[in-house]
Parts: C-alpha cells; sequence; structure tokens
C-alpha cells in the first residue's frame, strides 16, 4: 500500500480523511499517524484506494511533465537546427 508513496501523498491522504499533520513528521510516522486514523480503522479499503489513486495520479502526471520536457526540448533542438540551416543559406548566398 504504502510502496510508492511519497511523504505529500500521505499528508493529502490524512488530511482529506480529517486528520492534523506536524510538518516535522517523517514518512514512517506519517504511516504509522494513518495506519492508526479514524478512517482508517473504520474503512481500510477505502483509504487504501484513495492512497493507491492519489500515487497513480502523481506518477502519471509527473510522467506527462517529463514527456512535455523532453517535447519542448526536442522543439528546440529542431529551431536551432532551422535557424543555423537559414543562416548557413544567407551566408552562402
Amino acid at each position: 500500500m504504502f510502496q510508492n508513496a511519497t511523504k505529500e501523498d500521505l499528508v493529502t491522504v490524512l488530511i482529506e480523511m480529517g486528520g492534523t499533520v506536524d510538518a516535522d513528521l517523517g514518512i514512517m510516522e506519517l504511516k504509522q499517524k494513518l495506519m492508526l486514523s479514524k478512517a482508517y480503522l473504520e474503512d481500510e479499503e477505502f483509504v487504501r484506494y484513495v492512497l493507491a489513486t492519489m500515487i497513480e495520479d502523481r506518477m502519471e502526471n509527473e510522467e506527462y511533465i517529463k514527456k512535455e520536457d523532453f517535447r519542448k526540448k526536442a522543439e528546440e533542438r529542431r529551431l536551432e537546427r532551422k535557424e543555423e540551416l537559414e543562416l548557413a543559406r544567407i551566408e552562402a548566398a
């Protein structure tokens, strides 16, 4: 359940489940706090689902950002090559 969870994921789930979070808590303390929370004890499957969905959404967003950065860099390289070719044509004329 916690395999790919970040501190931010755990904090968000705890807050959404009505808990409070101290800023100085580490991942292990946050996991423990989540597992002892009222929401988790009452409906473990729901909390697991919320956390899994949050992790999946974050990972998909990170992947999208990586792809978008790669696309932008490729477009910048393409434009640079195009400018270099135009400059070479002008100098050759």
